[in-house]
């Protein structure tokens, strides 16, 4: 068993002891430390005075050169058993005698070394100097073993400090019992009190407190915690009590569903759904009260739901034991216990959508045969009126050739050059020709007419200066408006003003809507107004104004369609075919631009003519 799973009096127990030791082993290597360190002072100094008095001792034999006495004097030196080898070097360094006598002469040193004291391993070797009246004779070698003494000395303490580590080990161990049962009794009565709790599931049980200190304190929050959670424990009961009965009136079938797949709740229209009481389902597994449940798709829904604690939104049709079926719209959610099912019965709505389901694709396929019908239809239509255009620009040809003719020939007889006429005759012919020409010009609209929807229509799209054009209508027109006693203006730029049209087809435009201009303006003026191309949108504009009778919002909407007529009735005040504007939006269309139309009844009104400006402009 590890340390963090002991019981909490083996850990006091264990850390006390744990402190105690090594406490006592940092105070014994202290013990030691100093106890060396003395003692290898106390050594050095003991030899010291032993190489001392050796030394003052051979002075004489050195100085008189007499070895046996030297050497009789170094085996003095026995008496200290410690003492591995001792020599004295004369003045020259050379070796002057030895101890012991048959000592090896190699394992001396082969000259002294340095005067003093010094620590080699276990030996301290001395070197001290041998001095007669202030004149050095020689030096004196020692190599003393001081390992012997150490092993002795650390011996001794050793089983001083044994002796006194378990004499401490022993008091610490009768201190930590006792301090445990302070620490420990009131930590282990909590815990006795939380696993009896942990047992009976009462919360009503408290913790006996022991004292004042943190272990009390934590005793008093402990018990204030099991006052908040039995108070909450009754609020809950009574919430699931509100919540269970709320849960049965409910009219949607609800389940509790545990992680077992046992059953834990069910209400009344849950079970009549399933074409059974609660008291058979309550307790019993899925599998038990509904066998194979577990192979179909919406168990699988359920089983994810579960594992994965999501929730999901299925429509799922469920086949009773007899073989009958119903629809059931189920909602499953995770809850504390496993998951929450809601079920509603949409039998009748999945019936219903059937019957929806069948009755559009019925429709869908009548859809199908009237919309093969008008296109049939409209295919015919547009056959009738591609040939009603093509005989339309026949016939206009055919007609215009005789109109010609009729133009020409009153034209010759008003010149007067087959004879002279008389005034009723010069105003019957003049009215011939007034006729001719007006359903000529009829005819060229209804032939523009038929060549534009019919796709026959040629345009010649070029680069056009709109100056020129403007100019043209101009002259052509100014004597009609002069004649009502209109003003007639023109206002134009300086620089030329190039477009990409057609030029009779902008020409044709004009002479439309100038003319138009004229015919219904009884007094004012007539504006002929061309513009700079929009650096924007890259098109011209010009526009024709007028101060006459002006157009209606609701006529506006009818202006442009073919044979329009804005006064219509049998004493139309104007003459018109209703196809001027029609022909004209037509062409400007073609030509990539458009019409529009601003006007106000008694106002007067102003059509606007866009079109493509020349690449530079």
């Amino acid at each position: 068993m590890s340390l963090k799973d002991a019981p909490i009096r083996q850990k006091l127990m264990a850390g006390i002891l744990l402190v105690s030791v090594v406490v006592m082993l940092l105070m014994q290597v202290a013990f030691f430390t100093y106890n060396y360190l003395a003692m290898r002072q106390t050594t050095e100094w003991r030899v010291a005075t032993m190489a001392q008095i050796a030394a003052s001792n051979a002075t004489a034999a050195l100085a008189f050169e007499n070895r046996p006495d030297a050497e009789e004097i170094l085996a003095s030196l026995k008496a200290e058993q410690r003492i591995i080898a001792a020599a004295i070097y004369d003045q020259h360094n050379e070796l002057f005698a030895r101890y012991p006598a048959d000592f090896p002469i190699a394992r001396l040193p082969a000259a002294p070394g340095e005067d003093g004291r010094r620590f080699i391993d276990s030996h301290l070797i001395v070197f001290h100097p041998m001095v007669e009246h202030d004149r050095r004779l020689g030096t004196l070698y020692l190599d003393f073993d001081t390992g012997v003494i150490m092993r002795e000395r650390l011996k001794s303490n050793l089983r001083v400090a044994l002796a006194v580590m378990a004499l401490v080990f022993f008091v610490a161990y009768l201190l930590s019992r006792a301090m445990q049962r302070q620490i420990s009794g009131p930590i282990l009565a909590l815990a006795d009190t939380v696993r009896d709790i942990s047992v009976r599931q009462d919360f009503s049980l408290r913790a006996r407190k022991h004292g004042g200190d943190e272990i009390g304190q934590l005793t008093d929050g402990f018990n204030e915690m099991l006052a908040d959670i039995q108070a909450r424990e009754k609020a809950l009961q009574a919430g699931e009590a509100r919540y269970r009965g709320t849960l049965d009136r409910m009219l949607e079938g609800c389940q509790i569903i545990s992680r077992d797949w046992r059953i834990v709740y069910i209400n009344d229209t849950a079970a009549s759904h399933g074409r059974r009481v609660k008291e058979e389902l309550l307790g019993r597994t899925m599998m038990e009260s509904y066998p194979g449940i577990d192979g179909t798709a919406m168990f699988d829904v359920l089983r994810r739901c579960m594992q994965d604690r999501s929730d999901a939104h299925i429509e799922n049709e469920f086949t009773y034991p007899d073989g009958s079926t119903s629809w059931f719209e189920l909602s499953i959610q995770p809850a504390l216990e496993g998951i929450f099912i809601l079920s509603l019965d949409i039998t009748a709505r999945k019936h219903i959508e059937k019957t929806l389901l069948d009755a559009n694709d019925d429709l869908e396929h009548k859809v199908a045969e009237r919309t093969a019908e008008l296109r049939v239809a409209k295919e015919q239509a547009e056959s009738s009126d591609r040939l009603k255009s093509e005989f339309l620009a026949t016939m206009s040809h055919e007609l215009r050739t005789p109109l010609n003719a009729i133009i020409g020939f009153t034209g010759t007889l008003l010149m007067k050059l087959p004879g002279s006429l008389n005034a009723e005759q010069e105003k019957q012919l003049s009215t011939v020709q007034h006729s001719a020409r007006h359903l000529l010009s009829l005819i060229n609209d209804l032939l523009d007419v038929a060549k534009i929807e019919s796709g026959k229509l040629e345009l010649n799209v070029e680069s056009i200066t709109c100056q020129q054009v403007m100019e043209e209508v101009a002259g052509a027109l100014r004597p009609a408006a002069v004649a009502k006693g209109l003003q007639f203006n023109v206002s134009m730029p300086a620089p030329e003003v190039a477009v990409r049209a057609d030029r009779r087809a902008l020409s044709q435009i004009l002479i439309n809507l100038t003319n138009n201009a004229i015919k219904f303006t009884e007094h004012g003026s007539i504006m002929l107004e061309l513009r700079e191309a929009d650096a924007r949108t890259g098109m011209v504009r010009i526009s024709v104004a007028d101060t006459g009778i002006g157009i209606d919002a609701v006529d506006q909407m009818k202006l442009f369609q073919s044979f329009a007529q804005l006064d219509g009735g049998s004493k139309r005040r104007v003459e018109g075919t209703g196809l001027g504007l029609y022909l004209s939006r037509k062409l400007a269309e073609l030509l990539g631009g458009e019409i529009s139309v601003r006007s106000e009844r008694g106002k007067g009104s102003r059509f606007l003519l866009t079109l493509p400006a020349t690449a530079g402009e």
